[in-house]
């Protein structure tokens, strides 16, 4: 069975069940955790990155001990790893994956030029451009910039979930950056609510992009119920930054594409 650690989070320790983990990482500015498969690798985690004293408890099952931790793992935008650990099967720093989607015209035209962008790193063949051709139907469907974004994060926890099945033992880490924050919310915040009010928003109509909100929603639940650490950020569009400037790039490449 898998054991969560959880170094620094609103209660330090080793949880049986990612929802229990969750509750201690989820929106906890810096939280610090991993997932292993034996618990003594678990308590090791939580100790060997403990800044002092240790305590036990148990939850569920397990037990934890230490408190804080500042010298690397995982850290900000609740749970990206930003710095190297160095106790067992220790990940390498969070992969960044910069997604961003353009629509030309958008709220104008009725069928503007539209893709998205997925950018890695300078020359990695992961790279991709898309038209929104070529992912939805868009005599029927109209492309928006929304959905061009909800497009790429998709493309991209799909790029995750298979690198995670090729290596289910990895411990990588991976941060989603976009500059949308209806993005971001509608899968990170938003969801929940609306699934659990039959997909309809708080003034009774339907919510908009269903079709692709759900799927995104629920392939970026399971990876984390799987264990995988991975986080959308929020990042401001057009300030110098050259991953998502490289991503607007592939965007508007993808729009160019599309017919």
């Amino acid at each position: 069975m898998p054991y969560y650690a959880v170094a620094k989070g609103r209660s330090a320790g080793v949880y049986n069940s990612w929802g229990d983990c969750k509750d201690n990482v989820s929106g906890y500015s810096g939280a610090t955790y991993k997932k292993f498969d034996t618990q003594s690798e678990a308590q090791s985690f939580v100790s060997q990155r403990s800044e002092g004293g240790s305590s036990s408890r148990s939850s569920g099952g397990g037990s934890y001990g230490g408190s804080s931790y500042s010298g690397g793992g995982y850290s900000s935008y609740g749970g990206g790893y930003s710095g190297s650990g160095s106790g067992g099967n220790s990940s390498a720093k969070a992969e960044k994956i910069y997604v961003d989607g353009a629509a030309r015209g958008n709220g104008r035209n009725d069928c503007p030029q539209s893709g998205y962008g997925v950018y890695y790193g300078a020359g990695d063949s992961r790279n991709s451009a898309v038209p929104l051709s070529a992912v939805d139907n868009v005599s029927q469907v109209k492309p928006t910039n929304q959905r061009a974004e909800l497009h790429a994060v998709k493309h991209a926890l799909n790029d995750i979930q298979n690198e995670h099945a090729s290596n289910p033992n990895s411990s990588k880490s991976y941060e989603i950056h976009t500059d949308s924050t209806y993005t971001k919310n509608s899968i990170d915040n938003w969801a929940n609510n609306w699934k659990n009010n039959d997909w309809k928003t708080s003034s009774g109509s339907n919510v908009a992009n269903r079709d692709l909100i759900e799927p995104t929603h629920g392939l970026y639940n399971n990876l984390k119920d799987s264990g995988v650490p991975v986080e959308l950020v929020h990042v401001k569009g057009h300030s110098n930054n050259e991953g998502n400037d490289q991503a607007d790039r592939l965007a508007n490449q993808g729009a160019d594409q599309m017919r």
